[in-house]
């Protein structure tokens, strides 16, 4: 049986007022209505995508307490510097200390709706010219994970550069072909499916739809690091 219920209709309203304080003292005094109603309902989730997620990738970061995020913000370089976040996400990805250019997805939930995203945790420009060099050679099983990931519902979202890269590429693909960095997202801000649990058969289906994607993202990630001179399975930042 899954352990995910669904959140307490009253989560979001929580989070919101938290953030709307931004003060360690009033944090203090709901840490613990956070950490039942938004955190360990998050954790749950994670716990009960673990073997979807292992099957997709047997290398991925599967420890709930460290897929999700925390409330308290690091404010030390953000130009914004409130304190507390009203937004909790997790990332479906490899240990982010120690594989570079990986694939990830996520679930994030916030007041007036949530997402579930696949994309490229980080993509410098080497990277994308690596990408762009896989998607040159393999535009039918690019194709392929598109329709996937749009069946779905999700969009891309991202920069592109002004001016085309040099490449015969089709027509369909020149978007992604010309893209600064790299990700897709599915935008719902129906709400209920948070409150009667039904979000975690949306998640399931979505990360089965995301997997082509992510597949061909991690080939990219294999490729950006062979170039590099470093031993694939063993690097490390």
């Amino acid at each position: 049986m899954d352990r995910f219920q669904g959140f307490d209709l009253d989560t979001f309203l929580l989070l919101a007022e938290n953030k709307f304080n931004d003060s360690k003292p009033y944090y203090e005094s709901v840490k613990e209505q956070i950490r039942q109603k938004a955190i360990e309902p998050m954790r749950a989730i994670a716990g009960d995508l673990q073997d979807q997620l292992f099957a997709l990738d047997d290398q991925m970061m599967l420890v709930p307490s460290r897929m999700v995020s925390r409330i308290r913000r690091d404010t030390r370089r953000a130009k914004e510097k409130n304190m507390y976040r009203d937004n909790v996400w997790m990332m479906f990805m490899r240990h982010k200390q120690e594989w570079h250019y990986q694939p990830c997805m996520w679930f994030e939930i916030m007041p007036g709706g949530y997402t579930i995203g696949v994309g490229a945790f980080y993509a410098d420009a080497a990277y994308m010219e690596q990408f762009r060099r896989l998607l040159l050679e393999n535009q039918r099983v690019f194709r392929a994970a598109l329709k996937k990931v749009r069946a779905v519902g999700a969009v891309e979202d991202f920069d592109r550069y002004a001016r085309e890269k040099p490449g015969e590429i089709a027509a369909d693909l020149k978007p992604y072909y010309n893209a600064k960095s790299l990700y897709f997202i599915r935008y719902s801000s129906d709400m209920e499916p948070l409150f009667d649990g039904s979000v975690l058969a949306e998640l399931r289906t979505c990360i089965a739809a995301y997997r082509p994607m992510y597949q061909f993202l991690l080939k990219v990630m294999e490729a950006s690091i062979a170039e590099k001179g470093q031993n694939y399975a063993d690097y490390r930042l």
